[in-house]
């Protein structure tokens, strides 16, 4: 066995103590700015009426971890992390009034909304759900005539008073009330948008729940996450007020190829596309969002976040998840927050020059 002399394990000593210092005086600042706020303008539409609550720390906070005590240990954030913490995606939630759609929106009300992300519920057509949607300073609503279908209505919302949103944000998801989640197990730690927005990288650039192979190959469009890249990628197919049914069908199984035809490719959260590297061009099977439909199984919500529920497949999975999701008490409020202090945690000690990687 190898004799550790005392100079190092005092090296160690004093490395352990800095890195425990630096993830408390983050986390606990963090968590305590919940607490406090300064007042701005909606940075979503600038109204005077809506507020949002920029965290701002006590006096007493700053002086824990900027004492003399503990100065070595403190560097301020540069524009670059500024940046990276205040990179938000914008969520669009494409909502028309159906019993089904209203269960599945206030169950995604209840369990998918967060402080990490700016929400738009886009409201198509006579409707009350607003009244359900909670007054928080990034969430907003809008109303309009149900037309142009759920690609449409997203695409005429992003691209308003000359792509407002599209220069303001860098990553989207794109969803309807079709789907019902987010479902995560109990061991899962994941912020559910930062799963799903984590799967974009420099070469994937849209990720879906599932992918279908007829008629042609493509991502399935009741949710999508991309970045600014991808999304510009995707605008001329879906950048349109779809008179049919079918030709929204079209511009959905023509965004994939819109995609690849930029050089990039295209990812989805069920198992089986990740198989084999050539599943995406050579997969054979139809729509699997029907019962028994995935190679002889049901796709199941915890393999992809959401379940397609307006189909009537799974019916008593899809019950009894929302129900031991709803007594579980689980809401991504503080799951999505206590994600985002790791990964600040994270950045606070590759500045201090830790190598370390979490995977954040």
């Amino acid at each position: 066995m190898t004799k550790i002399s005392p100079v190092a394990w005092a090296g160690a000593t004093v490395c352990s103590v800095a890195a425990f210092l630096t993830i408390y005086c983050v986390l606990f600042t963090e968590r305590s700015a919940d607490l406090f706020g300064t007042v701005v303008r909606d940075p979503l539409s600038g109204a005077e009426g809506i507020q949002f609550i920029t965290p701002n720390r006590s006096e007493s906070q700053s002086q824990d971890c900027r004492s003399s005590e503990y100065k070595y240990q403190y560097t301020e954030l540069t524009d670059e992390e500024l940046e990276a913490e205040e990179d938000k995606p914008l969520i669009l939630y494409a909502y028309h009034e159906t019993p089904n759609a209203r269960e599945n929106a206030l169950f995604f009300l209840r369990h998918g909304l967060h402080a990490q992300a700016d929400f738009i519920f886009i409201l198509n057509g006579e409707t009350n759900l607003n009244e359900s949607i909670p007054d928080e300073p990034n969430i907003k609503v809008i109303q309009r005539e149900n037309t142009c279908f759920d690609l449409g209505a997203h695409a005429e919302v992003l691209t308003k008073d000359d792509d407002e949103l599209i220069k303001k944000y860098s990553r989207f998801i794109l969803m309807n009330a079709s789907i019902r989640g987010p479902f995560l197990p109990t061991w899962s730690r994941d912020c559910w948008s930062d799963a799903l927005l984590a799967k974009i990288t420099e070469t994937n650039k849209l990720v879906g729940m599932t992918y279908n192979c007829h008629p042609s190959r493509h991502i399935q469009s009741m949710i999508l996450g991309t970045d600014r890249t991808g999304l510009l990628a995707l605008l001329p197919k879906i950048n349109n007020c779809f008179p049919t049914l079918e030709s929204a069908v079209d511009a959905e199984v023509g965004s994939t190829g819109a995609v690849a035809e930029k050089g990039y490719n295209v990812t989805a959260l069920m198992t089986a596309f990740s198989s084999y590297s050539t599943y995406s061009t050579t997969c054979d099977h139809g729509d699997i969002l029907y019962e028994g439909s995935y190679y002889g199984m049901t796709l199941h919500p915890y393999e992809a976040m959401f379940q397609k529920a307006n189909r009537n497949n799974a019916p008593e999975t899809l019950k009894l998840l929302t129900e031991w999701h709803d007594g579980s008490g689980y809401e991504s409020w503080g799951v999505c927050k206590r994600a985002a202090n790791v990964r600040k945690a994270v950045r606070a000690m590759r500045r201090r020059g830790y190598d370390i990687d979490f995977g954040v």
